[in-house]
């Protein structure tokens, strides 16, 4: 009886080595937490579910490289006005308004150069009544234009179409189409065209300080008033 009590303390005793030495222990709070079931999803019908707002899609754009043409003919405008370095001014009806407008500019700052050549120049408006279909017809109309004050009117000999009566030339559009209206009052048929004369007129040529520069017209005017009409055009093009 005492040895199987002594035996079973001994067993208790190894037990107790046993489970403390050998048996890891394992602290509940780094126990992994055991899952618990997921419930189902709620089945929910089609009109509850919320709807969000599609993000406008933009149009689809092909990356289009210009070719070299496109290149060059885009930027052959800017290339143009960069060589375009020098700037022809007129007609001048006679030497002395372009030899005026020549010292105006230097006066500038430019250093222009005059030259002659044949041309048209713009002398003014010109008011005519030219479907008159006789000489008859034509005098009967002098008498009554002389007779409600517009003396300034003569038959150009001459002409093609015949019978063209002369109403005067103007350098203000307004002037012409006055003239024009107490005319057509008169029972005529009235017209205004731009009067031209062939002969030699001047241009003057002006180096440019850069590209792109501008002369301002009102340095080619006139010290009297009177209007001209002139143009700028690079130098050696024909009008």
């Amino acid at each position: 009886m005492r040895t199987f009590c002594l035996a079973l303390i001994l067993a208790n005793a190894l037990y107790f080595v046993w489970s403390q030495l050998v048996v890891v222990h394992v602290n509940p709070l780094d126990r992994t937490p055991t899952r618990t079931a997921s419930l189902p999803p709620r089945l929910v019908l089609a009109k509850e579910v919320p709807h969000k707002p599609q993000a406008e899609t933009a149009p689809t754009r092909s990356a289009v490289t210009p070719s070299t043409t496109q290149l060059q003919s885009e930027s052959a405008p800017a290339a143009a006005s960069n060589t375009s370095m020098c700037t022809s001014v007129g007609p001048f009806a006679d030497l002395a308004q372009a030899s005026q407008a020549q010292a105006s500019l230097r006066a500038a700052g430019f250093d222009p150069r005059q030259r002659v050549e044949n041309g048209e120049i713009w002398i003014g408006y010109w008011v005519s009544v030219q479907n008159l279909a006789t000489r008859t017809e034509a005098e009967t109309a002098i008498k009554t234009l002389n007779g409600n004050g517009i003396t300034d009117v003569y038959l150009m000999p001459g002409t093609d179409p015949p019978n063209v009566l002369s109403l005067g030339v103007f350098s203000d559009y307004n002037r012409a189409e006055r003239r024009a209206n107490q005319v057509k009052e008169l029972g005529l048929e009235p017209r205004i065209n731009d009067r031209k004369r062939e002969g030699s007129v001047y241009w003057i040529d002006v180096d440019l300080k850069e590209p792109g520069q501008a002369i301002d017209p009102s340095l080619l005017q006139t010290d009297n008033g009177k209007i001209m009409r002139l143009e700028m055009r690079a130098c050696g093009q024909g009008a």
